[in-house]
């Protein structure tokens, strides 16, 4: 099914649903949007070079300097 004849069957199923379920439809919808927005900038931010540099093993270091603080180790 192409997304053009999704989209008109998504239409036509929601000319049909009363007011409170389209509410509930406009919230899920809502709430896909949002994850994928999050998804994309939670990509973006994993290759910035600022990330990198944190998770590099050159920072190793902080895991012994804070070893102390985290008794449960």
């Amino acid at each position: 099914m192409s997304a053009v004849q999704l989209k008109h069957q998504i239409t036509s199923f929601l000319d049909t649903l009363p007011e409170p379920k389209l509410i509930v439809v406009f919230d899920f919808v809502q709430f896909l949007a949002e994850r994928e927005s999050q998804a994309a900038w939670m990509s973006a931010q994993s290759q910035s070079a600022a990330y990198q540099e944190w998770v590099s093993s050159d920072n190793d270091i902080y895991d012994e300097v804070f070893a102390d603080a985290n008794p449960a180790r």
